[in-house]
């Protein structure tokens, strides 16, 4: 005896599982898919046979869902830091130092890895390769690229 199970409940418990799988996920992106998947339920429930309308409103929502909500909800649920600009977490890496694998001329991009991580570093000068260099701080046009300099003689 084979059970089916109606496509509304199917495009259901799939969002809800989506959705839910948000929580242990980063990134902020997984939940419009439910979304997606919420709105072709509701036409599942209403149009059982139209397969290709389901789909169809699955992409539509989850695209209209993830244009318009997503920076909203990110300022709702992320929120900002409230530090003032060069303060708490430019104190961390200021006059912090790390070193570089390649020349660099000014304005020129590399990557630097600093306390484990690989972040994105511009050239304030001319950079040597493989010399300690001194984390300046953030490039005020692009707060995730660090700015870096060479180390004053002491």
């Amino acid at each position: 005896m084979a059970t089916s199970f109606p496509p509304w409940l199917i495009w259901f418990v799939v969002g809800l599982a989506v959705s839910l799988s948000e929580l242990v996920l980063p990134g902020f992106v997984i939940l419009f898919f439910g979304l997606g998947c919420f709105g072709a339920a509701a036409l599942a429930a209403v149009l059982p046979e139209a397969y290709t309308a389901q789909v169809a409103t699955f992409i539509v929502v989850t695209i209209l869902s993830l244009a318009t909500l997503r920076k909203m909800a990110m300022r709702v649920f992320v929120g900002k830091s409230e530090a003032a600009p060069g303060e708490e977490r430019d104190q961390n890496f200021v006059k912090a130092r790390v070193v570089i694998d390649q020349d660099l001329a000014p304005g020129q991009e590399t990557q630097v890895r600093y306390r484990g991580s690989v972040w994105r570093a511009r050239a304030a000068e001319h950079l040597t390769a493989n010399t300690e260099v001194a984390i300046a701080g953030f490039d005020s046009a692009d707060k995730s690229c660090l700015v870096l300099k060479a180390l004053k003689p002491s």
